[in-house]
């Protein structure tokens, strides 16, 4: 989740949103499978905000969006998009290592969400 959330800040810095909307579906799809419902929540909001026909804009939550069978084709494509491997590489390639606080998980994947809305902001 917290890999995924620093690639979506660092995507969304280098102005690619394509890549931020997936990673931030990503990060939202692993917040919601370790219980982290907050951050699945602003991930879902972010790229609503963005896009407001994405397929995630279907439902009430991120949660839903999960249990919908018919949307289990784009979280496939999403899986495909990148792995927790291929992430963790690009965070080494981008110099933007993770530290290890599996403890504070949520307030790291938070921060760097925050920190992406403020980037948006200081654009517009």
């Amino acid at each position: 989740m917290m890999t995924f959330a620093r690639l979506a800040r660092i995507s969304h810095e280098k102005l690619h949103s394509l890549g931020r909307d997936r990673f931030l579906v990503l990060t939202g799809r692993e917040a919601c499978l370790a219980g982290w419902l907050n951050v699945a929540a602003r991930c879902r909001e972010l790229v609503v905000a963005q896009n407001p026909h994405h397929f995630l804009s279907q439902t009430e939550s991120f949660p839903d969006a999960l249990r919908d069978a018919t949307n289990s084709g784009f979280f496939a494509t999403f899986e495909s998009f990148c792995s927790f491997e291929q992430a963790e590489h690009l965070l080494v390639e981008n110099q933007q290592p993770l530290a290890d606080t599996e403890q504070d998980a949520g307030r790291t994947a938070l921060q760097d969400l925050e920190s992406l809305a403020r980037c948006r902001s200081d654009s517009a």
